[in-house]
């Protein structure tokens, strides 16, 4: 992983005492979600692409209806394709059939693609600071800066609620800009 010549670096300053303490950048965004291989798998993936529910909700919403506890670990385990052992498959589908059924699902998915994202930020940018958009939709510039990026996906309620904020103060900053 690290080449010869920083463990040498590292090493030398070691042996003179210094603590050495290195951090590697994390990876920002989402890589793409492996789908589901089991009808279990695919329901919980509904739910969550389409509903816009977390595991954290599902969970929650589990409980009353199998009358035990279900912990995120293992409702994202099968997601993947693990096979659950206390409660039957059939039932949990049954039961996340009856959630998704209680709740609308989200016109065009529950969340906005990362490339939509960017590059409806990028139109912004050619007109906005990242400042002057994160004021406007009322986010963390941080948060602005994250979307540039087009490695992250946006709930589609929050963009619903976002996109006409800023694309109004878009065009007034736009025409004052064609008309000083």
């Amino acid at each position: 992983m690290r080449d010869a010549l920083l463990n040498d670096l590292i090493n030398t300053l070691e042996r003179h005492g210094c603590e050495i303490k290195i951090s590697l950048p994390a990876t920002r965004g989402r890589g793409a979600r492996r789908k589901a291989t089991t009808d279990l798998g695919r329901q919980i993936g509904e739910l969550r692409n389409n509903h816009g529910l977390t595991l954290k909700e599902i969970t929650q919403l589990l409980r009353p209806k199998l009358k035990t506890s279900v912990s995120m670990a293992t409702l994202n385990a099968w997601e993947k394709g693990a096979i659950p052992r206390m409660v039957p498959e059939e039932r949990l589908i049954q039961v996340l059939g009856e959630i998704a059924d209680e709740y609308q699902a989200v016109e065009g998915g529950a969340w906005v693609a990362a490339e939509e994202v960017k590059a409806t930020v990028d139109r912004w940018m050619e007109v906005m600071t990242p400042r002057q958009i994160a004021v406007a939709a009322d986010e963390a510039v941080t948060t602005i800066r994250s979307w540039a990026t087009g490695k992250h996906r946006v709930l589609r309620t929050k963009w619903n609620r976002v996109v006409p904020l800023v694309d109004q103060m878009r065009e007034v900053m736009k025409s004052h800009q064609d008309h000083p």
